[in-house]
């Protein structure tokens, strides 16, 4: 062997020895890497650390919950998501709050950790919140609410103050969230909020043209009310008087309503100040806004109805909140009141605790309301308004009075018409047995058209004959009327109307527990309407135990996510605001 030959051998030597010991430690490695369990979450909890695993962590960590989800039926406190959440959620939070992340991770992380519910996630979902960029980032934002609202976290009031006043409802990306963001809000309703609150329901609404800037104010001034409403803010009265003495506001003024009704007594003395003029600063501002709309010379009848616009305001809520100290008050001004204030404040009157002098200010402001008299802006004939107020007196002694009315009812033949027929609706719903014979004469009254008045109502003139002989003056029958399965069918739908109308008329406080057992088998909206407006008459004094009831129901309802159960229990909430205000 050459002297060259024997010095190339070590080299060769220690190449390949150094190539299989590099080999060795590859292989060694790999071994080292596949005795990692893919399937232990704690893996990919220390492969978050890596920003060449993170993505493909957070995936497969997301995945391990949802499959876990499955494996419990959705119970985020079941036995296989609990413990894996207690290995998880804290890394990933943290994760999320340092940021350095994509945005498709950054979203899928705040997703996840909305769906868990984690309060251990609350500070992701919070950041979530004071990284909005409206138009931008509006799809972490729905799923931060959900949670947070869902959690009620008090950590949150601030940032989800900060989005909702930011949140464009009047654009397109805004409007996707807004649903959302004020459930979260009613959810949380942080007393903090108070101050802001007021300040937002208080900012004028100018132009009304400008439909985004009108969208954005609805929605903050409308959810601003709610929120005020339930916190029963005393320093809210005021600014949401003025929501309703508003016309620019109009679509706010239901909410307003509803929000004072929840206030309940401390709301009384101011409104019956405004509704008899002593509110100064009030009277003027109703009288202002009213006359927005009327131009730089608006005429004597728009002066007139901006003169007395408070009136028929303050009746409104007054009523709907319905204390009986409310009933004299009402009463005075009917009494000083002309024409339109004079028909809203007898419409009102039917909403109050009822009374016999109600009752015959009632009739008296009918008698004296001409047959032309039309209610702004909808321009609906006041005595056909009436006429079908009447009936939520739940009182049958009416029922000659209306008739006689209705016989003599003089005017142009179609408003003659129209209150004729109302008037029979309303004389159906309330007679009692021995009063069929009254209501029949108005029914075969002739019409001009050569038919009778009852003639398009022959249907309904059966049904409460029929259903009278069956029940008589028996509530207990009318009552299992109620949930009759012909009660519920939109053709003979009357025979639940009737026996829920008789059931107020017959019936004592003590049936209200029977109306609110029958509930689960009532599902026709009208005969639950009716039903829940006899309740709301058998409890002048109010009655917490039953608002809670109802309540009840109603949260019921909205956990079925069923829109027509959910619409069929909206006419609850007045009639338990209104049982709680009496109750206080």
């Amino acid at each position: 062997m050459s002297r060259s030959a024997r010095s190339i051998l070590p080299l060769v030597r220690s190449l390949l020895l150094g190539a299989a010991t590099a080999s060795s430690m590859a292989l060694s490695a790999g071994v080292v890497a596949g005795c990692a369990d893919e399937n232990d979450p704690e893996t990919h909890v220390k492969r978050l650390d890596d920003p060449a695993t993170l993505t493909p962590s957070v995936n497969r960590l997301v995945q391990f919950f949802e499959d876990a989800m499955t494996r419990d039926n959705k119970d985020r406190n079941g036995p296989n998501v609990k413990p894996l959440l207690d290995k998880i959620i804290e890394p990933m939070t943290q994760k999320c709050v340092a940021g350095d992340l994509d945005e498709r991770t950054n979203s899928k992380l705040i997703k996840f950790i909305s769906d868990t519910r984690d309060p251990r996630g609350e500070a992701c979902l919070i950041k979530a919140l004071k990284d909005y960029k409206p138009e931008s980032t509006e799809e972490d934002v729905r799923w931060a609410v959900r949670g947070l609202g869902a959690m009620k976290s008090k950590a949150a009031a601030g940032p989800l103050m900060d989005v909702f006043l930011k949140l464009q409802h009047g654009k397109a990306k805004g409007s996707t969230i807004s649903r959302d963001v004020h459930d979260a809000m009613v959810e949380i309703n942080d007393p903090s909020w108070e101050g802001q609150l007021i300040t937002t329901i208080g900012r004028p609404i100018n132009d009304p043209k400008d439909v985004a800037t009108m969208r954005n104010e609805l929605f903050w001034q409308i959810t601003a009310a709610e929120l005020l409403g339930w916190q029963r803010s005393e320093k809210a009265v005021v600014p949401l008087l003025k929501v309703v003495l508003s016309p620019l506001k109009a679509d706010a003024a239901t909410t307003a309503i509803l929000a004072l009704t929840k206030i309940g007594k401390p709301a009384i003395q101011p409104t019956i100040a405004l509704l008899q003029g002593d509110q100064k600063e009030l009277v003027e501002y109703s009288k202002v806004e009213n006359l927005k709309g009327a131009g730089d010379k608006p005429g004597a009848e728009q002066k007139k109805a901006a003169e007395t616009a408070h009136v028929a305001a303050a009746a409104l809520v007054l009523a709907t909140i319905g204390r009986q100290e409310s009933s004299q008050p009402l009463l005075a001004a009917l009494e000083k009141s002309e024409d339109v204030p004079r028909a809203i404040i007898a419409r009102e009157l039917t909403k109050v605790p009822k009374t016999p002098e109600i009752i015959a200010a009632f009739q008296a402001a009918y008698d004296k309301t001409p047959a032309s008299l039309e209610i702004p802006p909808a321009g609906i004939n006041a005595r056909v308004m009436l006429a079908e107020a009447a009936s939520n007196f739940f009182d049958a002694s009416i029922v000659p009075w209306i008739v006689k009315t209705g016989l003599e009812a003089r005017g142009e033949e179609d408003d003659v018409a129209q209150i004729r027929d109302v008037s029979l609706q309303t004389a159906l719903k309330l007679m009692k047995p021995d009063q069929i014979a009254d209501v029949d004469r108005l029914a075969g009254t002739r019409t001009s058209g050569g038919g009778t008045v009852g003639k398009s109502m022959e249907k309904e003139l059966k049904i409460a004959k029929d259903l009278l002989g069956a029940c008589g003056a028996k509530v207990e029958c009318y009552i299992g009327k109620l949930s009759d399965p012909a009660s519920q069918a939109k053709e003979t739908q009357f025979q639940g109307i009737k026996a829920a109308y008789m059931v107020g008329v017959v019936g004592t406080p003590e049936v209200r527990q029977q109306i609110i057992d029958a509930m689960p088998k009532i599902s026709n909206a009208a005969v639950r309407f009716v039903s829940v407006s006899v309740i709301d008459a058998l409890s002048p004094k109010g009655d917490a135990e039953v608002a809670t009831k109802l309540q009840k129901i109603v949260d019921e309802g909205e956990a079925t996510k069923d829109a027509e159960k959910i619409a069929g229990n909206a006419p609850f909430k007045t009639v338990i605001y209104r049982l709680s205000a009496r109750a206080q």
